[in-house]
């Protein structure tokens, strides 16, 4: 869990500023191991989540 709380906050800086478009496009689909999520790819569900909510 460790390594998650530092990806997440290492994701977070690199996103900052961008298009929500444009971050879902970058991180959609990317896996970590066998799990066939990862943070980065559960940041973008959320924000497509998001963005259907605000559509």
């Amino acid at each position: 869990m460790e390594d998650a709380l530092g990806n997440t906050a290492g994701v977070s800086k690199l996103v900052e500023g961008m298009k929500i478009k444009d971050v879902i496009k970058k991180l959609k689909g990317i896996p970590c191991g066998v799990k066939g999520t990862s943070c980065p790819d559960q940041l973008a569900k959320a924000l497509e989540s998001l963005k259907k909510d605000t559509e």
